[in-house]
């Protein structure tokens, strides 16, 4: 299944995407580094392209210093089976 629609962020919402080969993906692991922002997410979404192997979380998140998601973000970065992992917008 791959969904192919974008919304619009609210002003002061960012998201974090984090793309993981499908095989390799780590979900347990995805949410223990988002557990502590938990109360932040507002939406996540989940999309895959099995014609390329990949799944992709797109997970909104309200009103979070941009520093403190750069730290999640280079923490899902060190992970062996995340491929990219970056907030938008910047």
């Amino acid at each position: 299944m791959t969904a192919h629609f974008q919304e619009t962020l609210a002003v002061g919402q960012r998201e974090l995407n984090v793309r993981a080969e499908i095989n390799n993906m780590r979900v347990a692991a995805l949410w223990q580094v988002l557990l502590p922002i938990a109360g932040e997410i507002r939406s996540v979404k989940i999309s895959t392209a099995q014609t390329q192997d990949f799944v992709d979380f797109a997970i909104s998140i309200d009103c979070m210093p941009f520093a403190a998601l750069c730290t999640i973000v280079d923490r899902l970065g060190s992970m062996t089976w995340v491929t990219s992992a970056k907030v938008t917008p910047d």
